[in-house]
């Protein structure tokens, strides 16, 4: 199975998470990045690297990031030819908090990585379903 990217967009973090084979989700890197145009252009180098057929974006049911997700998107669309998924995940960034908790990791360590992890937790989610 291609490659696959997974974003879970925070307000002013977005983790991105990869599979290399569809089976596996890891984390791969947090961007700390705001505005949605700086954003893209930071994440056109992830894109352009790993070459990913979709590309996954995790979508809260509601609340402020809904809009901001389809916003990235109509972005991402502008840039990537690939397709597109949106995929409801609410409660990821918790998950990815206990997950780390659990596993030991520092405070600093949790906040620095909890994006990353969460996409890779909504990765997952995904790819159970396909």
């Amino acid at each position: 199975m291609p490659t696959a990217l997974c974003l879970d967009l925070g307000i002013a973090h977005t983790g991105i998470a990869i599979s290399y084979e569809g089976i596996l989700a890891e984390p791969l890197a947090t961007i700390f990045e705001s505005n949605k145009k700086k954003l893209v252009g930071k994440l056109l180098p992830f894109i352009a690297k790993h070459n990913p057929e979709k590309i996954v974006i995790g979508i809260p049911n509601h609340g402020p990031l809904v809009n901001a997700v389809m916003d990235l998107k109509t972005e991402l669309e502008k840039i990537y030819s690939g397709k597109i998924i949106l995929f409801p995940e609410d409660f990821s960034s918790r998950s990815a908090r206990t997950l780390m908790k659990e596993s030991g990791k520092t405070l600093i360590k949790r906040k620095k990585n909890e994006h990353q992890t969460a996409a890779a937790i909504i990765l997952e989610d995904y790819l159970d379903t396909v």
